[in-house]
């Protein structure tokens, strides 16, 4: 796990988008690219909006996969000139789209589908694309905390955020939700405990019973945890991708995201699905 501080200033009343980006497998032909540039050139378009990924942002099946097939592959992202580079074409592609909301990346973690490639490949990908994009600062590995520090001049506020790419897939919803509600649990002291690798979108929220910071009365704490969605088709007509070999459900396409008003009384958050 990995620490990041980031820094924003602010001015009374504003309101922060975070859109947590993961799960996109940037390459498959199952890959929703259309609703992909949708949400990254709206993103683009909100000086407001700030971003965690939250990984498996490329496919990353090369030729020598067992999980390879080649009717699986989005040609309009590699072609068959690039079949014995697929790794590296869908890092340079991913690139390419992130280059647009490079300035607004709060974090970057990686997910299983990078971690596999990177063993074999002995490279990390999420690494090459974060140094394309110029913002290497904000590679966060597996998991890692977030500190945001708002500052309103003299005046400063902090927002937590855990994220980390996630362990649970399946069918049903409510092991999700209980190994969300276990997360919160035991991970101390953050706003917002996001996990992808379900493709699922589901929020939660827990409130805990605290104290104020000044410590002279109790207060209740409510903290925010959510499956981060996915871009990728669960069924799509003329491919057979792993999620319909599993008999998995259809999944929503695109993120969820969360509203972060700072203030000098503290932090306020409004999830949005």
């Amino acid at each position: 796990m990995r620490l990041i501080t980031v820094r924003e200033s602010y001015e009374p009343g504003q309101v922060f988008r975070l859109v947590p980006l993961g799960d996109i497998h940037l390459g498959s032909a199952n890959c929703d690219t259309k609703a992909l540039w949708d949400t990254v050139l709206d993103i683009k378009a909100d000086p407001n909006a700030r971003v965690i990924i939250m990984g498996d942002v490329i496919e990353a099946i090369g030729a020598k996969d067992k999980r390879f097939q080649s009717g699986g592959i989005d040609e309009k992202i590699v072609n068959l000139a690039s079949i014995d580079r697929i790794v590296d074409v869908q890092v340079e592609k991913a690139a390419d789209i992130l280059s647009h909301i490079a300035g607004q990346i709060w974090s970057y973690g990686m997910g299983n589908h990078e971690a596999t490639a990177n063993a074999a490949y002995c490279s990390d990908l999420s690494v090459r694309i974060l140094e394309r994009i110029g913002r290497p600062e904000c590679y966060a590995g597996w998991s890692a905390m977030v500190r945001v520090v708002f500052q309103d001049g003299e005046h400063r506020s902090a927002l937590r955020v855990y994220h980390q790419h996630g362990w649970q897939a399946g069918r049903k919803d409510g092991a999700k939700m209980n190994g969300l509600d276990d997360l919160m649990g035991y991970i101390d002291g953050c706003h917002i405990y996001l996990v992808g690798h379900s493709h699922s979108r589901l929020v939660k929220t827990k409130t805990k019973l605290g104290a104020n910071p000044s410590f002279t009365k109790e207060q209740a704490i409510t903290c925010f945890g959510a499956h981060t969605g996915s871009f990728l088709r669960t069924y799509q007509e003329g491919t057979v991708g792993y999620g319909e070999r599993a008999g998995y459900p259809p999944v929503p396409i695109g993120p969820l995201e969360f509203l972060v008003k700072p203030s000098r009384a503290g932090i306020e958050i409004k999830a949005v699905q």
